[in-house]
């Protein structure tokens, strides 16, 4: 009988946390389990989104182990921080480094392969650690470019002192990875240059979408009546979180500056910035045709999607440059056609273009963003019709669930056997 290989995945979140990350890692499991693999998945106590009711799932001051879909889970006690803030994001990955690290510490043998998707750069850093010392062949995740992007948020005089500190500990965790995974191509080069890695190392798997999802939409009529909103007006819909980086307020505004008739958007989500947009939707006279839905069930999005003409994808300046958003994916998979407010140079500019599913307009510019609504009205049904299918058609090749498990399995399967050689790379 062949040895069975086993996998060990290390994941910040896991369902049922609806976010994309969680869906992709318990479909990653599910599949390497099916291809034969011992599969064990580490991950924290769900604590996202904000106020859902996890208790009969939380850690207390032993991990919880679980059989699900075939793959042993086990969520440990470590501290979560759902809520956007540092100090308490940055204990939070240090708390789920170390719990994995002292799991990890105490098997009878260890893995084959770690897989991890956690939470930089300490998290990232424990594990990093732990496989080295024990030879074991790492697959990293990288979702965003730390500390990159934490650093474009903290004021200027506070930069220099922490830049190269963290640059050079994550530029030391990338190095002791077998492979380098990243989810967009500007992300590739970036970490092929800033972090001095080969080619060979550094390989890229868009994350993914369940597609079967949308093969067939449910009926625009009966979704409508389900959340109470009218079905016969022009309907842009954003969907995903409301936070500071979407530029939901700026939408808005240039929504309202726009001035369409018989039109409606649709803000679907939650976050830390809604109750600003609730007010600044007030404030501007647009409640009647502003609308805010909250729904976290992934299982629903089909359904919501079904009610737009045209989706939109604000982001502020430099948020798109190496970022594929998972509510991106989703438009197109849902065959809709998207407006984006993004980074002209970016991935997600770069993929709307191939696809021709869209408009690019400048971010951060409310006027460009109000002209681009006005272009979109000016359109009729067929022409939106056909931008909507091409975006289905590019999605389906590039963002589809049986893509991305292909592919992030072809990576694991080319890491295994190898040994660390201590010094930064595989035998």
């Amino acid at each position: 009988m062949p040895r069975i290989n086993h996998i060990i995945l290390v994941l910040a979140v896991y369902p049922p946390e609806p976010v994309v990350s969680a869906q992709n890692g318990r479909d990653l499991a599910m599949h390497l389990a099916r291809e034969g693999a011992c599969v064990t998945v580490l991950c924290p106590s769900p604590s996202r989104p904000i106020g859902t009711d996890y208790s009969r799932l939380k850690a207390d001051r032993l991990p919880k182990v679980s059989r699900e879909d075939g793959v042993d889970v086990v969520r440990l006690p470590s501290f979560t921080a759902p809520q956007s803030r540092l100090l308490p994001r940055l204990r939070e990955s240090w708390s789920f480094g170390r719990h994995a690290c002292r799991y990890l510490k105490v098997l009878p043998t260890p893995p084959d392969v770690v897989y991890m998707n956690a939470w930089p750069l300490f998290s990232q850093a424990f594990v990093a650690r732990y496989c080295r010392a024990r030879k074991i062949p790492l697959v990293m995740q990288v979702m965003d470019v730390y500390p990159e992007s934490l650093l474009e948020k903290l004021p200027r005089p506070l930069r220099w002192p922490i830049q190269w500190p963290l640059l050079t500990l994550d530029r030391w965790i990338a190095r002791q990875a077998a492979r380098v995974v990243v989810i967009s191509e500007s992300m590739r080069l970036r970490y092929q240059d800033t972090r001095r890695l080969p080619p060979e190392k550094v390989a890229l798997v868009h994350t993914w979408i369940d597609d079967a999802m949308f093969q067939a939409m449910p009926d625009r009529k009966q979704s409508a009546a389900h959340y109470g909103v009218p079905h016969d007006l022009l309907t842009f819909i954003f969907l995903g979180n409301i936070g500071p980086v979407a530029g939901v307020e700026l939408m808005i505004e240039a929504f309202h500056k726009a001035a369409l008739p018989t039109s409606q958007l649709l803000i679907i989500g939650d976050g830390s910035s809604k109750a600003r947009c609730i007010r600044l939707a007030q404030e501007l006279g647009a409640t009647d045709r502003v609308r805010f839905i909250s729904d976290p069930a992934a299982s629903n999005v089909p359904g919501l999607l079904s009610l737009a003409d045209v989706c939109l994808l604000p982001m502020r300046k430099g948020a798109g440059a190496s970022s594929l958003p998972s509510k991106m994916m989703a438009y197109m998979l849902a065959g809709k056609p998207i407006l984006a407010s993004v980074d002209e140079d970016g991935d997600a500019a770069r993929c709307i273009r191939e696809a021709g599913c869209g408009w690019i307009v400048q971010p951060d510019n409310a006027q460009a963003l109000a002209e681009g609504f006005l272009a979109v009205h000016a359109i009729d049904w067929p022409a939106l019709a056909k931008m909507g299918n091409a975006g289905a058609v590019y999605g389906v090749v590039q963002f589809s669930k049986a893509t991305g498990l292909a592919r992030m399995s072809d990576v694991i399967a080319s890491v295994r056997g190898q040994r660390r050689n201590g010094r930064g790379g595989a035998a």
